[in-house]
């Protein structure tokens, strides 16, 4: 299942996510987040690391320790569909997409005024979490937490 967290800047999808994933996971869920990155190149690694001049030097590369791994690779395409069939979904019971506001995905709609809830329509909205109540949606409150976790478990397991 894939399942976008989307909202505006400064929203909160980052701090609700951070919270969240850890009741997922107690509740026995493999999770993963895809953060959209929808201003062009980024880095993870530090200009003069041995893993930054062998992805310069045109490879692609995979960074693993005994407690963590990274797949650096240049992108063919940011399609989240694409990466979900090639990644994600033998591996995972829920995948969480920070944005992709434009995929069509089902979604929960972070706003803190109910009006800007109308700029997401472009997928199925199951849930808004908004400190205002907001009408013909379930509403939850920032806090809400264990609610929203509840919420998102129950749909994984549906």
């Amino acid at each position: 299942m894939i399942l976008s967290i989307v909202g505006t800047s400064d929203s909160g999808k980052t701090t609700l996510i951070t919270r969240i994933v850890p009741i997922l996971k107690k509740k026995g869920l493999k999770v993963v987040v895809v953060k959209h990155h929808a201003h062009g190149d980024f880095e993870i690694d530090k200009e003069g690391k041995d893993s930054w001049k062998i992805y310069n030097s045109g490879a692609d590369i995979l960074i693993s320790s005994p407690v963590k791994m990274a797949f650096i690779r240049r992108a063919e395409n940011d399609n989240l569909d694409w990466i979900y069939e090639r990644y994600l979904k033998d591996d995972y019971d829920i995948v969480l997409t920070e944005g992709f506001s434009r995929a069509g995905k089902d979604r929960i709609v972070v706003v803190d005024k109910a009006e800007k809830v109308e700029h997401f329509k472009h997928g199925r909205i199951l849930a808004v979490v908004c400190d205002e109540p907001i009408d013909g949606y379930p509403t939850f409150r920032r806090d809400d937490v264990e609610e929203i976790a509840e919420f998102i478990y129950r749909l994984v397991r549906e």
